[in-house]
């Protein structure tokens, strides 16, 4: 496969220099090939793109690049210089990225998203400056991504891209809409049909900024066709801000990308196995916008094993770097597992002895204020999207509002007699 690895492609606080060097290294053993470097958050990659990286910074890239040849998971720089391109900027996108061709990157993704749309021109505008990039420095691996990226159909932008674009350059999508709930494989083959090339899926998962901030995603892969890879020329994984929780996620669709035919619930089991102390809160922060409660076994659980998990923790296990990564979340579980603590005795007594009642009542008000989710999923907004040829419209699955854990077990105890 062309392409398969994970993407820091996310808005919000870009990993540290040490988290790069860490994930490329757990990437290898796993039969990833790239880590691609697109934080949102870098002014140089972004807003500021015209200037220049400074000694230490292009050291510390030269350092990437170099565990990359080390682990076999190269090292990819990305640029999006779309949200001031103008005809003529060629030479500007040629010479920023005279850097990274010095230090031997050996892919790199020229990136047009999350800008003004337009049309069969501007689309054309932006595959010239690519393709100039790309004929400038012919030994790097190159792909791209395009403004129209969640699309069903081809619209004229995205007809006059892939017609000024060399075919050897890899062109991203990231299914239909910018998170779809699932992807199925007509859908990848017409659109690739229709421009003439292999997609390269841009996998919005398990990446959790904007409206997503407060989840965590910890649980399985979202339902994708089998027969998508074998129509795509690979899968570069969006990571979370949290780079070490996001290892989960990335190494459930590693699996399906390399055995499509696996199961899901099966390679999630194993996959959360991997990683000590993380099962319980895996188990309370798997919910995704596609299934947002609570997961089926905490729901099936009694009273008696509901306590029993409760008691046992969250924190247990788990090394010092993950424990100060999750805090928020390990504080939250703490807090639903509080409350539904005083809410099982509540039930267990058959009344609300020595004020249980009230201060499981307090304590489930405090709950339901934190922005972190766990035991399922009470608000959060997802960009689940459709494009109606004009505009790129919210679909009702985008906004998640909804009870979890807690919340089921507080309305059956507190419920008025």
């Amino acid at each position: 496969m062309r392409w398969l690895g994970a993407l820091e492609g996310y808005y919000g606080p870009p990993f540290s220099h040490e988290a790069r060097l860490a994930i490329m290294d757990w990437l290898g053993p796993r039969g990833a090939n790239v880590f691609a470097y697109a934080p949102k958050d870098d002014p140089k990659h972004r807003a500021k793109w015209r200037e220049p990286y400074d000694h230490d910074e292009i050291a510390r890239f030269e350092e990437l690049v170099g565990k990359g040849r080390d682990t076999g998971v190269a090292f990819c720089y990305t640029i999006t210089p779309g949200l001031d391109w103008s005809e003529g900027d060629e030479d500007a996108l040629i010479g920023k990225l005279k850097q990274f061709a010095d230090i031997g990157c050996e892919a790199i993704g020229v990136l047009w998203d999350d800008i003004r749309p337009g049309g069969e021109d501007l689309g054309a505008s932006h595959a010239r400056g690519t393709a100039a990039a790309a004929a400038a420095y012919p030994d790097i691996r190159w792909w791209t991504v395009t403004t129209d990226y969640a699309v069903r159909t081809p619209t004229p932008y995205l007809r006059g891209f892939c017609e000024a674009l060399p075919l050897e350059i890899d062109v991203a999508w990231t299914g239909p809409s910018v998170i779809p709930l699932r992807i199925d494989a007509h859908e990848s083959t017409e659109l690739s049909d229709a421009l003439g090339r292999p997609l390269l899926l841009w996998e919005n998962f398990p990446v959790n900024d904007g409206g997503m901030r407060g989840c965590l995603h910890l649980g399985p892969y979202p339902s994708r066709a089998p027969e998508l890879v074998e129509s795509s020329s690979g899968v570069l994984i969006n990571t979370m801000i949290q780079p070490l929780a996001s290892r989960v996620g990335v190494a459930c669709a590693l699996r399906f990308w390399q055995d499509p035919s696996s199961d899901r619930e099966a390679v999630w089991r194993d996959v959360v196995a991997e990683f000590d102390g993380l099962e319980p809160l895996a188990r309370a922060c798997r919910s995704w916008v596609d299934a947002p409660g609570p997961g089926e076994d905490l729901e099936s659980l009694d009273e008696k094993a509901l306590r029993a998990y409760l008691e046992a923790g969250c924190r247990k296990g788990l090394p010092d770097e993950w424990l100060a990564e999750l805090e928020p979340w390990l504080d939250a579980w703490d807090n639903e597992a509080q409350v539904m603590g005083y809410c099982l005795d509540i039930l267990e007594k058959g009344h609300r002895s020595a004020g249980r009642g009230l201060a499981a009542a307090e304590m489930w008000v405090r709950a339901r204020t934190r922005r972190e989710q766990t035991f399922g999923i009470r608000a959060a907004g997802y960009p689940v999207t459709e494009y109606d040829g004009t505009r790129v419209l919210a679909r009702r699955e985008a906004a998640v509002h909804g009870e979890n854990l807690t919340d089921r077990w507080a309305r059956r105890a507190l419920r008025d007699e």
